[in-house]
């Protein structure tokens, strides 16, 4: 059902499925005399269908009060399968034009654009591990379902031909209201969030979420660009309401940034203080996610592997450490 979460904007959460594979979404209407979709959510008829219907009821009621009611474009906050997978049956059933930043435009063009964008060429490197047959047939495997789930799961449909395509950093007019569209990578490259300063209203996508931390990992999140977009927006004036792609909104959103900076802190410090631990012999990537996470089975390790990976890539340019194949494994060591 379609919630209004502030004043003349709407959200609509698409049920998830398949955990965290497939979470649900949240879909915002700016409604007003040219209002705004942020964020397409998946590619299906059927819920495009749920949607339409939420939005013709939306629209009926916006008319009963003698209100305008004319959406006018789809904006996502960036190119994962579960942001813009939508957009290109929203522009068929309701008119609406779709407006890209050139970096998601050149993303999602086609099939092979996207692909060489957000699949690793060698994810074993990325990963830090080392080359060998069962390395590399899990790998290939991993590759070929996520090809899968991409189509099945989210309703992928490329878009070779957006209406718009939109400056990064620029001034969009939404319902005669100034907003502020600005880069925000870290989560993803290609990621950007919406501000209005009047109303301290911040649409976060996916780099700032109510109750868990977003995904990171390669080949194109990156840590350091995560944490310098969360200080931009901790110095955004006025900031009051955050509205994320996933969850619920976020009524204290300078506690809620503190608490990600400081987790993302936590984090470096443990892994640093793992390879520390082990400065005799080293220590495996894999053995870095079996101590930060006993308990948890494959697949919480195999999404942890990405902000891990990130790290040792971090800590290492950093100068902070180094690796060495030792007996077919990279282990990481202090830097003396």
């Amino acid at each position: 059902m379609m919630k209004e979460v502030y004043p003349g904007i709407f959200s609509l959460r698409e049920k998830g499925s398949f955990g965290a594979i497939k979470p649900p979404e949240n879909i915002y209407v700016l409604a007003g005399s040219n209002g705004l979709i942020f964020d397409a959510g998946y590619g299906h008829i059927w819920t495009i269908k749920r949607l339409m219907k939420e939005f013709l009821m939306l629209k009926q009621k916006y008319q009963k009060q003698s209100l305008p009611f004319e959406i006018t474009r789809v904006l996502p906050s960036h190119v994962h399968p579960d942001h813009f997978s939508g957009l290109k049956l929203l522009r068929k059933y309701l008119g609406v034009n779709i407006v890209l930043t050139q970096k998601m435009a050149d993303i999602i063009k086609h099939k092979r654009s996207f692909i060489a964008y957000y699949e690793s060429e060698n994810p074993l490197k990325e990963e830090y591990q080392a080359y060998s047959a069962r390395n590399l047939c899990n790998a290939y495997l991993r590759k070929f379902f996520s090809r899968i789930f991409f189509k099945g799961i989210y309703g992928l449909s490329f878009i070779n031909k957006p209406d718009d395509i939109i400056e990064e950093p620029s001034i969009i007019d939404i319902n005669g209201e100034e907003w502020a569209l600005f880069s925000s990578p870290g989560h993803s490259s290609d990621h950007i969030s919406l501000y209005n300063k009047e109303k301290g209203i911040l649409f976060s996508g996916d780099n700032i979420l109510r109750s868990i931390t977003t995904w990171l990992g390669p080949p194109n999140s990156d840590i350091e660009q995560y944490v310098e977009s969360i200080n931009t927006i901790r110095n955004l004036p006025h900031l009051k309401l955050i509205l994320p792609a996933h969850g619920s909104p976020i009524e204290n959103p300078y506690e809620r940034i503190q608490q990600i900076l400081i987790h993302r802190k936590e984090r470096t410090e443990q892994v640093l203080q793992l390879i520390q631990d082990h400065s005799n012999k080293g220590i495996s990537s894999n053995s870095i996610i079996m101590s930060l996470y006993p308990t948890d089975g494959k697949f919480k390790h195999g999404v942890a592997r990405g902000w891990v990976s990130l790290t040792l890539k971090m800590l290492t340019s950093q100068g902070l450490i180094s690796s060495r194949l030792i007996n077919n494994e990279i282990r990481f060591f202090p830097s003396k």
